[in-house]
């Protein structure tokens, strides 16, 4: 009886740290814009510091100098 209260109560351990662990989600980028994505890429090292988009629609593209801004349409 122990062993399946214990078993039980490491099942549920295990599993509410597996579902409270949030998605990878990272920048793809192409050679001149970068969307957002659920799934862990090799993000480029000058997206690292750039967090998630401000809403869903938005991505970073780069302009005619080099700079990069990001575009919510």
């Amino acid at each position: 009886m122990i062993r399946t209260i214990l078993a039980g109560t490491l099942l549920m351990a295990a599993a509410l740290f597996f579902t409270g662990q949030p998605a990878k989600a990272e920048w793809l980028c192409s050679a001149n814009q970068c969307v957002w994505v659920n799934y862990d890429v090799n993000e480029p090292d000058y997206a690292v510091a750039w967090g998630p988009p401000i809403r869903p629609s938005c991505f970073w593209k780069q302009g005619v100098f080099g700079r990069w801004k990001m575009v919510c349409p």
